[in-house]
């Protein structure tokens, strides 16, 4: 597991994510800007879902919502689960919390991804563990017991591997 790292940092935006579609997920975008030493970490995206739904997520982003508005004290609604399904009253309660010091713990992640071009179509595979080649074909080994993908070396024209990075935001503590 990566290094944890803590950092003092400053709420800099607010932004509702209310979903467009059935697939996408509500809750609040949130960035902060680090202030302290660390110069390889400038600003820092994070999430905190409140889909209407009862889950796992939601219930994490309910927490997160609430320590910030502790470290800005401002007072939480009486029922905090009515944040639940409505990004826009959460963002406008956060949105008072705006330039508020906090101590950050983030961790470090990353994310592998193999492209491929042939003749007809592009194809992007994700959460790539590793990749293989022979004479005849490119292996993608894929991370959590995913099938791994078989293309064949002929239909590829092109490939790139690209690697993005973030930083996850794992506790939120009053500065």
């Amino acid at each position: 597991m990566p290094p944890r790292r803590r950092l003092l940092a400053r709420l800099e935006e607010v932004i509702a994510a209310a979903p467009g579609n059935q697939e996408s997920v509500s809750g609040v975008a949130l960035v902060f800007r680090n202030e302290g030493g660390s110069g390889s970490i400038g600003r820092i995206d994070d999430f905190a879902c409140l889909d209407a739904a009862e889950s796992v997520a939601s219930a994490l982003g309910i927490g997160k919502v609430l320590r910030l508005l502790r470290a800005a004290r401002i007072a939480p609604p009486q029922r905090p689960d009515s944040l639940m399904g409505d990004p826009a009253r959460a963002a406008e309660l956060l949105r008072r919390a705006l330039g508020t010091r906090v101590h950050l713990e983030v961790r470090p992640r990353s994310r592998v991804r193999f492209t491929v071009w042939t003749e007809s179509e592009v194809a992007s595979v994700s959460d790539v563990a590793e990749v293989l080649e022979d004479e005849s074909a490119y292996l993608i080994l894929r991370l959590r017991g995913q099938f791994p993908v078989r293309l064949p070396r002929e239909r590829v024209v092109r490939h790139r591997t690209e690697s993005e990075t973030w930083y996850e935001v794992v506790s939120i503590e009053r500065a």
